[in-house]
């Protein structure tokens, strides 16, 4: 059976997604259409031409004439769309064109809030999921939320991203020499500028406070010069990209995981750092409910405010009772999710939900 995939996302990511997909039986060759090249030798990657990616309309347009071609040339019996804008309402045309069943896996917040929460394509992209065989979430807030958006609870399932737990481990002898951590993207939604001024306030009362920003983005050369202008040259170190296998050692190297984004799914770098020992200061988001339990393993904030962020960080570094706690809960993390998270059982999921969408078409 070939399956055709249309996504974007970062390539570790990519990788969590498809991944489990390479191991179910049913899939004999999997099409990826995609604007940034993957290498992989069990997948076809279709993208545009580098030069043609520099200008974005064009390049959504050859991909458009592409995957039109890829369902006239290979035929594929399933369509899986990972995340809902653009890729869900290109997988929802082609699926009506050619009679070809969707799995629409919809990324949390940040993709719900471009379909469901804004007047302009609110119908459109709720047809497109509604009209899926399958709907993936990461966690029972969006589940219930597309419940009420009427998608039907028969359609859904939670397919999860893999993580590895021989990788993200704590170690004994890593001694940490900053208090708070960030991982990911530096782009708007991530928020970053609230946690420099979270930070800022913070450092009123503990001035020796010191965060590790690890990854790049857009906002980089922004977010210097607010910390410059926050007086946070040496309190912000913004160390850019680290290689994948290098992520554990810089978790190690802190104490409190912390993000402030604003439109989250369910973060694999919280997931990750709690899985090194690591508490989180996390706002209250999307499915982030799954994992962060208020007071257990996390502080969970709800309101997206420096003063609020700036009072959990001062709180959990200031209790020493509290951060321990706390970090056994994060680390009972290993021992709740191992399985939920393995590649067999990621697989096992994804072959029962292929499996019965193709019986539901026969």
């Amino acid at each position: 059976m070939r399956v055709l995939i249309i996504a974007g996302m970062i390539d570790a990511k990519l990788v969590s997604k498809v991944a489990p997909l390479l191991e179910v039986e049913q899939i004999t060759q999997i099409h990826l259409s995609r604007r940034k090249r993957y290498q992989h030798d069990r997948i076809r990657c279709h993208s545009p031409p580098q030069w043609l990616c520099r200008i974005m309309p064009l390049a959504e347009a050859w991909r458009v004439f592409n995957l039109l071609y890829l369902c006239l040339r290979f035929r594929p019996a399933l369509l899986i769309a990972l995340g809902t804008v653009p890729h869900g309402l290109y997988a929802w045309m082609l699926g009506r064109l050619f009679r070809i069943p969707v799995i629409q896996h919809v990324m949390g917040k940040n993709d719900l809030r471009l379909t469901f929460d804004k007047a302009l394509g609110k119908k459109l992209t709720l047809r497109a999921v509604c009209a899926a065989a399958a709907v993936g979430v990461r966690g029972r807030a969006s589940l219930d939320y597309l419940r009420r958006q009427g998608v039907p609870a028969n359609k859904l399932f939670k397919p999860q991203n893999l993580h590895d737990f021989s990788l993200f481990k704590p170690d004994s002898h890593s001694k940490p020499v900053y208090d708070l951590i960030y991982v990911g993207l530096l782009s708007p939604y991530k928020r970053i500028d609230l946690l420099l001024e979270s930070l800022h306030l913070a450092r009123q009362r503990l001035p020796q406070l010191r965060l590790l920003l690890v990854g790049d983005g857009p906002l980089r050369g922004r977010l210097q010069t607010q910390a410059r202008q926050l007086d946070l040259i040496d309190a912000a170190c913004f160390a850019g990209s680290v290689d994948y296998a290098q992520l554990p050692s810089c978790f190690r190297r802190a104490k409190v995981f912390i993000m402030t984004s604003q439109g989250e799914g369910l973060p694999m770098a919280m997931i990750e750092a709690m899985s090194c020992g690591l508490p989180a200061i996390i706002a209250d988001d999307a499915d982030i409910g799954e994992v962060a339990r208020h007071e257990y393993n996390s502080l969970v904030v709800e309101t997206w405010t420096p003063a609020a962020f700036a009072a959990a960080i001062v709180r959990l570094l200031s209790d020493t009772a509290l951060y321990q706690q706390l970090r056994r809960g994060a680390l009972a993390l290993r021992e709740h999710k191992r399985e939920e998270y393995s590649l067999h059982a990621q697989a096992r999921l994804w072959a029962k939900t292929i499996d019965t969408v193709l019986k539901s078409r026969d």
